[in-house]
């Protein structure tokens, strides 16, 4: 059985990803690492809210820690990262957060894919 992490599940792009895997995949376990921010909806996961191989975790990515601790509580060998701020007048206004997210976030992603010795890692992202 895979267990893939997908993280910024509950975004639009995220959750139909996620949808679609649990769909196309009966032997993958899907675990959704979202922050729910403005970007990020529960609603948008309710088609697989009852499927016992779909599991949510409300984290950033920015917090190395809880990352760690998600793989390590799931068994995860695959990282999908959709993370991400949204919006471009946002990023013109704010662009702080879209480059902690972006950039820090993505690094700290990364980080605990290689230290986990991960199969596989998907950048999706912006």
């Amino acid at each position: 059985m895979k267990n893939i992490l997908v993280t910024g599940g509950a975004g639009f792009i995220g959750a139909n990803f996620v949808i679609y895997m649990l769909e196309k995949y009966p032997d993958y376990r899907i675990v959704v690492y979202d922050k729910l921010t403005y970007a990020g909806n529960m609603d948008n996961l309710l088609p697989v809210s009852d499927e016992p191989r779909f599991s949510f975790t409300k984290g950033d990515i920015c917090d190395p820690a809880t990352v760690r601790q998600t793989i390590q509580a799931h068994n995860i060998d695959t990282i999908v990262n959709f993370a991400a701020e949204t919006h471009v007048d946002r990023s013109i206004m704010d662009p702080d957060a879209f480059i902690q997210t972006g950039v820090y976030g993505t690094y700290v992603m990364l980080e605990a894919a290689r230290e986990f010795g991960l199969e596989r890692y998907h950048q999706i992202s912006t």
